[in-house]
């Protein structure tokens, strides 16, 4: 059967009569010729000329920059587990009513413990030259209760071992997390959050020809260190740990999230601070001289926890297959954001592009071309804090993980969509490339490639064998607006969301109109051969 729906293929057809009529006008109304028979597209035709309609629908009617401006000015920042949060899913689940969409809900979930952010002041009194620091709480993390002042020390240790060697010189301390970090400059708007792989080896500095690789702690041990870091500062009497904000200009930056686990309570022990990379810098001069007074800083937060559990929601919506309802295409981005601005370039902007496909789609469902699966529109929440949401939603839909073709999710700001990051499967490749030929009219489309990345909520469908894949965007600023004060709706750029829109739409479409479900195998890596050593390594 071909790929539309056959509620549809009338007007699929009347697309070639029109076609095959156009040069018989004029000898039909002289009256001297006999009409030719009308010219039937071929399927392949025929969902050419869906692709256009697909185009043209995302391209004349976008409705991204309406609903983006009321998610980020009128509804605002929206932390997992608050009120804002609450308020954008209901709105979204509404938006997705009136386009048409069937079985909108909100599937619920639970958080152990709420955090709302109040007050960050800090200056430095010795010297006292008046500057007061810039600085920004971790999500969930207490506060100093009341005001207090310490000196500055840093703290340089990087595994258990050499935590010991600090062991009582901490009480009533502010702790500095290392050496400040080397950023690029402004001007560099390639360089942006790493989305790649924690696990990845990092590449030192070169000897001789070859890069020497130091082995780097995989994102589970570098979590559990932080973890132990704080119950160490906290059982030294330590009273606030400050990090590098890692931006450039004064921009802060925020994450953090509640423990999870058996152990303890779910919020961290310890005062947490981002610090603007400038002033990190300073107190790390100030800290390190040689000669003078070591620093001493005042500080005051106030934080405000919430007893849990907290019932938060991810919300969804679909458009149901007409032959196989009960297989599933997914597309998605996370609806929750950081509470420094507006939250308009992580993630309001993937979560109206997802909007948008959504819109779209349904209007061509309601002209009668529905897709042969049913697509499924998912703005997950507590994305910041783990992928909590979307890790939910797979558990939550576990029987239906073997039927779900691929995940799809928008989630590196406004820039355009440039591929999709298809975690080394080479059979998903070789299946998508003819099938996304079109893409290739779109400005700014690149293909396909077979790189991973990680940090987002791709990664929940991976973990559960379902191909999970994330967009390679541009970068455009969102090193810059990525968990700071500048991420407001000035930075969302409309042309490239459309183009988003418009490569997601025909994609989720593809692949839900394929005679199967997306190959689930991936690439094996090359075992090593047991009986072959290792050379030698040379000395220096």
């Amino acid at each position: 059967m071909p790929f539309w729906h056959t509620a549809g293929m009338g007007r699929v057809l009347a697309l070639g009569i029109g076609i095959g009529m156009a040069g018989a006008v004029s000898g039909a109304v002289s009256g001297a010729e006999r009409a030719p028979a009308p010219r039937l597209l071929t399927a392949s035709q025929a969902a050419e000329h869906l692709d256009q309609a697909v185009l043209t629908e995302v391209h004349t009617r976008s409705g991204i920059m309406k609903n983006l401006q009321y998610l980020s000015d009128v509804i605002g920042p929206r932390l997992t587990g608050s009120r804002n949060l609450e308020q954008a899913n209901h709105w979204a689940a509404q938006r997705m009513r009136s386009y048409g969409l069937e079985n909108v809900r909100l599937e619920p979930w639970e958080l152990p413990i709420g955090w709302e952010r109040i007050s960050a002041h800090a200056r430095l009194v010795e010297p006292n030259n008046g500057r007061t620091l810039l600085l920004a709480a971790a999500g969930w993390s207490p506060g100093t209760n009341g005001t207090v002042t310490g000196p500055i020390v840093v703290l340089k240790a990087r595994t258990t071992a050499e935590l010991a060697q600090y062991k009582g010189k901490l009480k009533g301390v502010i702790v500095l997390r290392g050496e400040p970090t080397t950023i690029a400059p402004v001007t560099d708007l390639t360089y942006g959050p790493p989305r790649s792989s924690a696990s990845a080896s990092a590449s030192t500095p070169k000897t001789g020809n070859a890069p020497a690789k130091l082995p780097q702690p995989s994102l589970t041990e570098l979590r559990a260190f932080r973890r132990e870091l704080s119950d160490f500062l906290k059982a030294e009497g330590a009273l606030a740990l400050f990090i590098d904000a890692a931006k450039p200009h004064g921009l802060l930056i925020t994450t953090g999230s509640w423990r999870t686990g058996d152990r303890g309570t779910p919020q961290e022990p310890m005062p947490t601070l981002y610090v603007a990379h400038e002033h990190y810098r300073l107190l790390y001069r100030l800290a390190t001289a040689p000669e003078g007074t070591p620093p001493r800083v005042e500080l005051t937060v106030v934080n405000r926890f919430q007893p849990g559990p907290i019932t938060v929601y991810n919300t969804v919506g679909e458009i149901r297959g007409s032959e196989k309802p009960d297989e599933y295409v997914v597309l998605g981005a996370h609806l929750d954001s950081w509470d420094l601005a507006s939250g308009t370039t992580d993630n309001g902007t993937g979560s109206c592009v997802v909007l948008e496909v959504a819109r779209a789609l349904a209007q061509l469902t309601r002209a009668g071309f529905r897709p042969k699966r049913t697509i499924r529109f998912v703005l997950f929440s507590g994305e910041e804090q783990g992928l909590h949401g979307s890790k939910q939603y797979v558990k939550r839909h576990q029987d239906e993980m073997p039927r779900t073709s691929a995940a799809l999710v928008h989630d590196t700001g406004t820039g355009q969509v440039q591929g999709l990051n298809l975690q080394g499967r080479a059979a998903v490749r070789a299946v998508l490339t003819p099938e996304l030929r079109i893409l290739s009219t779109i400005p700014g489309w690149k293909g396909l490639e077979l790189t991973s990345m990680g940090g987002t909520d791709h990664l929940s469908f991976e973990a559960a064998g379902v191909p999970g894949f994330a967009c390679k965007q541009d970068m455009d600023e969102y090193r810059l607006t990525h968990h700071t004060q500048s991420d407001t709706f000035d930075k969302a750029k409309e042309p490239n969301l459309i183009q988003g829109a418009q490569v997601l739409a025909l994609t989720v479409l593809r692949i839900a109109n394929l005679p199967e479900l997306l190959p689930r195998e991936k690439p094996q890596p090359a075992k090593k051969d047991p009986a072959k050593k290792e050379p030698a390594k040379k000395a220096g």
